[in-house]
């Protein structure tokens, strides 16, 4: 499974970016406060702790603007 940052800027309901992670659903357990793997398949808003905590594992720094969704592209 792949995963990725869906960007939606502020004031709009469209995705503008997708940004690929590579990352497994393992390295995001904690981080999202997931009890397993599967629950990795649905789409997620993160919450500034989570986006942190994402851009702390991979490195990346997301838009400020724009709503954050983890999603999985299975």
């Amino acid at each position: 499974m792949k995963h990725l940052i869906y960007v939606v800027p502020t004031g709009s309901d469209t995705i503008s970016t997708e940004i690929p992670l590579s990352l497994n659903a393992a390295d995001l357990l904690t981080i999202m406060g997931w009890e397993n793997e599967h629950e990795c398949v649905y789409d997620y808003l993160l919450t500034p702790l989570q986006i942190e905590g994402i851009e702390k594992l991979t490195s990346l720094v997301f838009p400020k603007n724009a709503s954050l969704y983890l999603a999985c592209d299975a």
